[in-house]
């Protein structure tokens, strides 16, 4: 479903959208030998071709998205269920809801990936191919420079609210452009919703545009430069099952200035690690994929979390980029042309924390090259820790912690 140019619009409920992803492709020729096959003969699914395409043969497979809008404004989508996308790109990923270059999109609804893939998957290793299929719900982005005579511009003004999403990527992903020809990503509400499996909430990975650095009555630059994500509310929010918690992540191929997110009221419950995925309830990292350097590089400020409890034992990362980290002295990093800065760039995390409270130990905490500011609600996280990490203190008051005992509801219908 595709909606492009289009104002005043929507799609409303009751009812389920489903994309059947996983369900084997037909076709009205007898015995079609276009439809690819699984080793036991059966045809195979969207995601089983996008999986072999894309995790096997290290190609690319075009599948469709389940709703895609594009330069649209006063999009509504309300009381529907997305379920089983066929997208596909990169790393078999599934997309629910997509858009480029939109303005005043509301979304109310139900977002589920069942991945009933094991019931037609045939070996074990295809089986595992399959649950690491990463589906984003939600995204907010721009993948495309706007062209001159055409509806293009910010995304900008979305309401995401009473929603209910699980996957097996970024419950939500909100994005700003690949390049700073891009525009810019603000005004973002995500209130009274919970999110289950998947990565939890998401800032990135791309958080470039900022359409060269045109002036914009709506968005606020900092220290001169313009942001490519910004004012960005998160509140009423839990996140039951997922392995991230509240994330914003980037790297210096696709970087840029994030600020002014503030997340409030949220009970964060995260998945048990195992030995092949850490849980973070708390990760705002600059070094995302081990990458090329594109001289792009991330700085989050003004990230503010106010009323934040974390009820399980977890991990947690606090990092601000630094062009002189040792960590991009591992493999996969080159700054070929672009070259390392020289003096280094060292763009601190500024973050504040008021009345975050964490149940557990942390099961792991990283720190460097970051501000924090304790307000008078306190936090039981550590902070000194790592290299480059600051801390100012509020005069501490007795703020009880957010009351979690009612936060996590099952997932509807279930």
């Amino acid at each position: 479903m595709t909606a492009s140019k289009a104002g005043n619009a929507a799609v409303v409920g009751d009812g389920t959208i489903d994309g059947r992803g996983g369900s084997p492709l037909v076709s009205s020729v007898p015995n079609d030998r276009a439809l690819l096959k699984r080793p036991d003969g059966a045809a195979m699914s969207w995601w089983d071709i996008g999986w072999k395409a894309n995790g096997v043969l290290s190609q690319s497979q075009n599948n469709p998205r389940l709703i895609q809008i594009n330069n649209g404004r006063n999009f509504t989508l309300y009381r529907v269920t997305l379920q089983n996308a066929p997208k596909s790109r990169r790393a078999e990923r599934r997309r629910r809801l997509h858009g480029v270059g939109r303005e005043d999109l509301y979304a109310d609804g139900r977002v589920r990936s069942d991945d009933e893939l094991s019931r037609h998957a045939v070996q074990h290793a295809h089986r595992e191919e399959h649950r690491r299929h990463r589906s984003r719900e939600f995204r907010a982005d721009h993948e495309q420079p706007r062209q001159p005579g055409k509806l293009t511009g910010d995304a900008s003004n979305i309401v995401i609210a009473y929603t209910s999403i699980r996957t097996g990527d970024d419950n939500m992903a909100i994005k700003g452009g690949t390049a700073p020809v891009n525009g810019r990503t603000y005004n973002v509400t995500v209130a009274h919703s919970h999110f289950y499996v998947g990565h939890g909430m998401s800032i990135g990975s791309v958080s470039s545009g900022a359409d060269n650095g045109v002036a914009n009555a709506d968005v606020t630059p900092v220290g001169g430069v313009y942001p490519s994500v910004s004012n960005v509310n998160v509140y009423q929010l839990s996140i039951n099952g997922a392995d991230n918690g509240l994330r914003i992540k980037s790297d210096w191929s696709r970087g840029g200035l994030v600020s002014n997110i503030r997340y409030t009221n949220v009970c964060i419950r995260t998945s048990d690690p195992t030995p092949a995925l850490a849980s973070d309830a708390l990760t705002f990292f600059p070094y995302y994929s081990p990458t090329t350097s594109a001289g792009l590089h991330p700085n989050f400020q003004g990230i503010a979390l106010d009323g934040v409890r974390i009820v399980n034992a977890s991990g947690y990362t606090f990092q601000g980029f630094n062009s002189a980290s040792p960590v991009l002295l591992a493999a996969g990093w080159s700054a070929r042309t672009t070259g390392v800065p020289n003096p280094p760039v060292a763009n601190l995390l500024l973050i504040s924390l008021n009345n975050v409270v964490a149940d557990a130990a942390p099961l792991s905490l990283k720190g460097a090259d970051t501000q924090f500011a304790i307000g008078p609600g306190g936090t039981s996280l550590p902070s000194q820790v790592g290299s480059g990490v600051s801390v100012t203190l509020a005069a501490a008051a007795n703020v009880a912690p957010v009351d979690c005992s009612q936060a996590f509801a099952p997932f509807p219908g279930k």
